[in-house]
């Protein structure tokens, strides 16, 4: 069978874990045949990888030696891949606290959950090889780190989603503040409208005259006494149905 492209050729696995490998890594998981340990990871994943995880091997050959790739160090390089993932959650962490509106939430839980599915995998990995190597104290503490990477990620995507919550609740509020304003807004221009439309017609039909014509002519201030009584009738008739309503 050819080499996986992800396992280095000069790794000499045994046919039976040869043949449960597939072109790509496929889920995190530990392959444990004929004495030999294999363990799958994912590099940190990121929003724009578009589902492509890219894999991390690990090998425990059965004379006890720790191998990597792509990574170097053998089991060294597996608390490096743990530190890995500790800072790209910390980094979420920390977009998370200067957030402020719901974009930038967004774009924090975009980035978020391709994390958090990866680091919980991750979890179920490390505790497979803990229970085929139980009195190794070295697993055991790998796997209560990868278990507080889980929490860590768990509290990121509970406080995103928290801020991006508020922030929309907040903005909603302003906004039916701003609705409120622009309203009373109206109100007041529909019964000063209400106020004047009698008295403006009024001043209409008077303004084809000259003024010293109009000033003169005798009824003049009781048509005006009368123009600005309807304005107050309807005026007051506009704010009684504005009232009912509301």
């Amino acid at each position: 069978m050819e080499n996986v492209i992800y396992i280095p050729k000069t790794w000499d696995l045994p046919e039976s874990i040869r043949r449960r490998l597939g072109n790509s890594v496929g889920r995190q998981r530990l392959i444990d045949e004929d004495g030999h340990l294999l363990l799958l990871l994912h590099q940190v994943p990121r929003a724009e990888d578009d589902e492509v995880r890219t894999a991390v091997v690990f090998w425990l050959n059965p004379a006890g030696e720790w191998k990597s790739s792509p990574v170097t160090g053998g089991f060294t390089g597996l608390e490096a891949h743990l530190t890995a993932y500790r800072t790209a959650i910390h980094k979420l962490d920390d977009e998370v606290e200067s957030a402020k509106t719901p974009r930038q939430f967004f774009e924090v839980m975009r980035h978020m959950h391709p994390l958090q599915r990866a680091t919980r995998s991750m979890l179920d990995a490390l505790q497979a090889l803990r229970e085929a190597l139980p009195d190794d104290m070295r697993i055991i503490n790998m796997r209560d780190q990868a278990a507080d990477l889980e929490r860590g990620i768990e509290l990121v995507a509970a406080d995103a989603k928290a801020g991006m919550d508020f922030t929309m609740a907040e903005s909603a509020n302003q906004q039916a503040l701003s609705a409120e304003v622009a309203n009373q807004e109206a109100r007041r221009l529909n019964r000063l409208a209400a106020f004047f439309f009698p008295l403006a017609t009024l001043v209409a039909v008077f303004g084809m005259n000259p003024p010293e014509e109009i000033y003169e002519k005798p009824g003049f201030w009781a048509v005006l006494g009368a123009g600005i009584l309807l304005g107050l009738i309807v005026y007051t008739l506009v704010a009684v149905r504005e009232l009912k309503n509301r």
